[in-house]
């Protein structure tokens, strides 16, 4: 595959290779340490901090335990007083895989599985983080609370901020059509967890098998593409993807061919325009078109246009 990762490295790897690394990727083992640390009480109530080796309890595989990991960033923190002493794990930020997966507990991490997002750091102690803690891959600023992306062109969009470190991951999507691999870059990209992903799918899933011939679909505010994938893994003649977001577009792109479908593929079109302005593009009207808008959003216009696109309208709330 000719996918590279902008920040060189071969961050970017076919949905075929991936499945097959998630399989023993976050193992730990057998003499993998869990430090059973509370992530609400502070750390030094817990913990002897003196008395911590540098490695922060690193087993000799090579692999740490997620709060070991994140106890070894808090130290970070507090050392450079972004964080005061009585802080606690939880006050770090928030941790991402870089291959989001579902886990029956929690990680032991290889080298580059995790990125931070945290709105207390800076960009010195961002680099040292990265220096430091070597499971670390990347480091980004920015309030959780907010969703990344644009909603339409009469909006600016929103944007983390990437202090160091590379921010490519990807989420492993469980689906009734087998598992999809959508790649993110986290800064550029909004957050969803894998739940909330699934049940769109099965909530999409629930319209598709009602169509008997073919079928086809626009997912009109398509983010990284994860709808509109799965439209084409259910057996879909033409998917339309489409958002108003350019990063949205270059993450569909990769997500397309991580997934198997070549760029010259006759299956799909990708867009990217503000959906108001699909009627004037589209010369045909589909069967299924998909919204998927952010949180929160007066949906009332995108319904509108959509009526104009597709037989059949899907809201994803």
């Amino acid at each position: 595959m000719g996918l590279r990762c902008e920040c060189g490295e071969k961050c970017i790897i076919d949905r075929r290779s991936l499945l097959e690394k998630i399989q023993y990727f976050y193992n730990g083992c057998k003499n993998c340490h869990d430090p059973h640390i509370d992530k609400r009480t502070p750390l030094g109530d817990q913990l002897n901090l003196k008395s911590i080796d540098r490695d922060w309890g690193r087993c000799e595989c090579g692999k740490r335990h997620l709060d070991s990991t994140m106890g070894h960033i808090l130290s970070i923190m507090v050392d450079k007083g972004l964080l005061d002493k009585e802080s606690s794990l939880r006050n770090v930020g928030t941790p991402l895989m870089t291959i989001g997966y579902p886990l029956s507990r929690a990680p032991f991490l290889p080298s580059k599985s995790l990125l931070i997002l945290s709105d207390k750091l800076d960009k010195k102690t961002a680099k040292q983080i990265i220096g430091e803690v070597p499971e670390v891959k990347g480091v980004i600023k920015g309030d959780p609370g907010k969703t990344v992306g644009m909603l339409d062109s009469d909006h600016k969009p929103i944007v983390y901020e990437k202090l160091a470190g590379c921010d490519m991951r990807c989420d492993i999507i469980k689906s009734p059509r087998g598992a999809l691999c959508i790649y993110k870059r986290q800064s550029r990209m909004h957050i969803e967890s894998l739940g909330s992903s699934y049940s769109k799918i099965m909530n999409l899933y629930n319209i598709l098998r009602k169509f008997k011939g073919p079928f086809k679909v626009i997912d009109a505010t398509c983010g990284p593409g994860t709808l509109g994938l799965f439209s084409l893994f259910t057996g879909a003649d033409k998917v339309i993807f489409n958002d108003i977001w350019t990063e949205s577009i270059k993450t569909t792109i990769i997500n397309l061919e991580v997934n198997g479908f070549k760029l010259a593929d006759e299956k799909f079109e990708v867009y990217n325009e503000d959906i108001r302005d699909l009627p004037s593009l589209i010369d045909e009207k589909y069967d299924l078109c998909i919204i998927d808008p952010f949180p929160n959003v007066d949906t009332t216009p995108f319904v509108k246009t959509s009526r104009k696109l597709a037989k059949e309208i899907i809201l994803i709330c």
